[in-house]
């Protein structure tokens, strides 16, 4: 439901780049990277700018452009405020896709708008609630340290390398892991789709996310506080305050934000411990103007954040193993999905300690724009501990994986800078040229606990009668990963105004990457009870010095002998330097048939290189690392506006992948650490030549007055052009001869990991009483059928799920009062399984019985309040 606030643009100056003050780092006229700018008399727009309190757009959310005068109509009723959104319908939308401020409708790119305001007013505290409002986009966070994006297909999670879908807080494209998490005082958030490599840092072919946060105001004193309370453990409160520090010249914005949540309401049967996230958020930042021509907007974002979660289990527990006593369920009782429970005896550990920090300035010189970006990550977390026996074949006993920084905090630093056109100031073309340089390094140390025969008990003892392990016979085997990455590239783009009507435009980017990855296992000393005392006939373990040398020793456990283990038998270090240069394009032809029907064609190619297979102990040299990524994308649009009460986008694309980093998830591999079998963890990657076909529609409309409905529908199917990929296969076991299977990927096959079909409907109506207005809102949230390939053993069946939101505000009072319901009928539906594998301690070597599984929320019911004052 969108409203048209704001001033007035000339039609003649709509896509003219705006002069500085309005631009991305801009001054009083405060244009956000989205906007929604009305064509009425000032007057309305600045009437209906008092209404934004009450107004949502629902596919695109957009911030308004406020006018120097505009504070003057602030006391507006919100009366008065609706009728001028009625008289004017819905506005026009601004942002900043192409890094300039342009009518959404004239920009030849496929583009969603969230806005800071309609993030509060849908109680969006998660960025994983942002696929409500965008379809084909899907964020999750469900594993703190592990967060998954996908876009148009196209999947990527930590530990793949170069972000597929680079998410950029304030114009720096940051570790997504650290830019996907609380959402509190933005600005806006745009989603772009197709290729953005050659105009923003990284390089990507399916699209990018931007996160603006609000930035200061340099005139007017204001701010607000937010609370939610709602079930499930969760409470949120977070506000801000904008202090103008010398009017019109420097200004200072603080924000900040409390958060706590039951996580994902996964209890265990085995602990009393409560699931718990705890956020606490805290942000300055400061604007400076001090001319017409400079300007520089610094931040500091601080985040101290600790989860605490269960992994949840599904199945009928263990069968148990007559022949070695042990007995069924031992490991746990049956469970559903629906009981949202775990088996592990302790939680998960894992700490998000990270500061962030961006410059922007720019300088206005000879009728030419120099701008300067900067970024800084500052990862101070601890180390994560995450649990292994998800299954609890140790009961009474909860092994942990102990990973995070070794050398102190990781280097994270990126530089960009870019010269510029003025838009308008040459008549046929505009211009940008630009210099990108990320560094970053880090050395991971990962711990892991290899336990021998002998660690829980001598032969026969059955599961859980040893709840500690014997040190004796645990083989610790520590992986040093250091993992660097240098890219630099010079990048331009050109665009060429044939016509008032016609645009060519076509960017370069030439990229250089170096990698450089080592790997070092260090494996300490162990023993393993390898043979009864009275397999030797009598003779002592170590048999009859020089007539007969067993090679054993005296076992702690009465008549049997131990076999040691010496220190470094599972060392391996390994080293990787790889350099690669890549020249990438992006060419597009955009015509505008009448003032509300522009048609466009887009091409563009792509590159990423990939990681090492992270938390992937033992996994085969030959797939550590897989090969860097390339792409080429072709894509098609239209955008169309219909008498000012109907817009309806469309795009069809496909992109043809040469190498597709591809995640194979849960592939069972001959372990050389621990001489066991073991699953690859979500980290591990290889490639797949495939394709991605796809259509996209955006349809808004105000039917009736006091509502407005939006519906996105995205398709993306990924198929595979033929190959061969880890695999499975029961048939051929898994051996040190055979560590890892592979199979043949046959051409056509569905490759999505992702939903190929999602829907979101969203709408608002609003309804004036009296001194107040009412409100309700709704989102639903339709997913296809998801294939799950290489993250899942099975597909799982599509769902939908309904959001509703109802409430009164006074937007003249400056307040907001509202209840809501997330997952109204409480839908229950399985998102992805895969089975457990029992490889953690071989004498209990009885299957698991239990699925390791992921699934949607249950219902939240909760009450929000809101209180704004002054520039809010």
């Amino acid at each position: 439901m969108q409203i048209a606030t704001g001033t007035k643009f000339p039609k003649d100056q709509m896509n003219r780049r705006p002069s500085r003050r309005a631009a991305d780092f801009g001054g009083r006229m405060k244009v956000h990277q989205a906007h929604i700018v009305s064509r009425r008399s000032i007057q309305a727009a600045c009437l209906a700018s008092a209404a934004s309190a009450l107004s949502l757009p629902s596919a695109v959310w957009a911030q308004d452009v406020v006018a120097p005068n505009a504070a003057a109509a602030s006391a507006a009723t919100s009366a008065q405020a609706q009728r001028a959104v009625d008289e004017a319908g819905f506005g026009e939308i601004v942002v900043t896709a192409r890094r300039e401020a342009e009518n959404l409708q004239n920009v030849p790119v496929s583009v969603q708008v969230v806005s800071g305001d309609a993030i509060q007013k849908l109680a969006i505290t998660s960025p994983t609630e942002l696929t409500k409002l965008a379809a084909g986009l899907k964020l999750n966070i469900d594993r703190p340290s592990d967060p998954v994006i996908v876009l148009r297909g196209v999947r990527w999670a930590a530990g793949s390398g170069t972000p597929a879908i680079p998410v950029y807080v304030n114009e720096i494209p940051f570790d997504p892991a650290q830019s996907l998490q609380s959402l509190y005082d933005i600005g806006q958030i745009e989603v772009l789709r197709g290729p953005q490599g050659t105009t923003r840092g990284a390089p990507s072919i399916s699209g990018a996310i931007t996160i603006t946060t609000h930035r200061p105001d340099l005139n007017k004193i204001g701010g607000y506080v937010r609370g939610l309370y709602g079930s499930g453990g969760h409470r949120s409160i977070e506000g801000a305050v904008n202090i103008p520090v010398i009017e019109d010249k420097l200004a200072i914005r603080v924000a900040g934000n409390l958060e706590r949540s039951d996580v994902n309401r996964v209890h265990s049967v085995n602990s009393t411990i409560d699931p718990r996230y705890l956020s606490k958020n805290l942000r300055v930042t400061a604007r400076f103007e001090p001319t017409d021509t400079l300007s520089f907007t610094g931040m500091y974002q601080l985040r101290r954040q600790t989860t605490r979660y269960f992994n949840q289990v599904s199945g009928s527990g263990s069968p148990g193993f007559a022949a070695l006593g042990i007995p069924a369920n031992f490991n746990g009782p049956a469970l559903t999905i629906g009981d949202r429970k775990s088996v592990q005896d302790f939680p998960n550990y894992v700490a998000g300690n990270v500061d962030l920090v961006t410059a922007n300035a720019s300088w206005d010189v000879l009728g030419q724009r120099l701008s300067y970006n900067f970024g800084r990550q500052i990862n101070r977390s601890h180390a994560d501990r995450n649990g292994q026996d998800f299954a609890n074949v140790l009961p009474g006993f909860e092994p942990y994986q102990v990973s995070g920084p070794a050398n102190g905090i990781p280097k994270f630093s990126i530089h960009e800078l870019r010269l510029s056109s003025i838009r308008g100031e040459i008549p046929l073309f505009d211009y940008d040229v630009g210099y990108f340089l990320k560094r970053s390094g880090s050395i991971l140390a990962v711990s892991s606990p290899v336990f021998q025969q002998g660690a829980f008990g001598a032969p026969g003892t059955l599961p859980g009668v040893v709840r500690s392990p014997v040190s004796r016979y645990i083989l610790n085997a520590d992986t040093a990963i250091g993992i660097g990455q240098r890219t630099e590239s010079f990048y331009g783009n050109l665009q060429v105004h044939l016509g008032e009507r016609t645009e060519l435009s076509a960017g370069v980017r030439r990229i250089k990457d170096r990698v450089p990855v080592t790997l070092d296992v260090v494996t300490g000393a162990a023993a393993v009870v390898a043979s009864p005392l009275s397999a030797l006939g009598g003779l002592p373990c170590a048999g009859i010095p020089g007539v007969f040398v067993t090679g054993l020793v005296n076992s702690t456990y009465p008549g049997f002998c131990d076999f040691n283990i010496p220190a470094g038998i599972g060392n391996t270090s390994s080293a990787f330097n790889p350099t690669y240069k890549k020249t990438i394009y992006n060419i597009s032809l955009s015509h505008k048939f009448t003032d509300d029907i522009l048609v466009y064609a887009t091409t563009g190619s792509s590159f990423r290189s990939g990681l090492p297979a992270i938390a992937n102990d033992g996994l085969p040299s030959n797939r550590l690392i897989p090969r860097p990524e390339t792409a080429k994308s072709y894509e098609i649009g239209v955008k169309t506006t219909v008498n000012r009460a109907l817009r309806i986008n469309a795009d069809i694309f496909q992109i043809n992948y040469k190498d597709q980093l591809t995640q194979f998830e849960g592939v069972p591999y001959f372990n050389t650490v621990s001489g066991n079998i073991s699953s690859t963890s979500l980290a591990f990657y290889s490639n797949v030549d495939s394709r991605v076909r796809g259509v996209e529609v955006e349809i808004y409309a105000k039917p009736i007055r006091n509502l407005s409905i939006s519906t996105n529908l995205s398709y993306a199917k990924i198929k595979s052009r033929g190959g061969e990929v880890p695999c499975n296969d029961p048939s051929r076991p898994i051996t040190a001869a055979n560590p890892i299977n592979v199979c043949p990927s046959i051409k056509g096959q569905t490759l999505n990991s992702a939903p190929p079909f999602q829907i979101t409907v969203n709408g608002e109506y609003l309804q004036p009483l009296g001194s107040v207005d009412g409100y309700f809102r709704f989102t639903l949230n339709g997913q296809d059928r998801n294939p799950n390939y290489g993250t899942s053993v099975r597909s799982t069946k599509g769902y939908a799920l309904l959001d509703l939101f109802a409430g009164v505000a006074s937007n003249e009072a400056g307040w907001e009062l509202g209840v809501y319901s997330k997952n109204v009928f409480n839908k229950d539906t399985e998102l992805t399984a895969r089975p457990i594998l029992n490889s953690l301690y071989a004498p209990f070597a009885a299957p698991t019985g239990y699925d390791l599984v992921n699934r949607t929320l249950p219902r939240e019911l909760g009450v929000t309040l809101r209180y704004t004052f002054g520039s809010r």
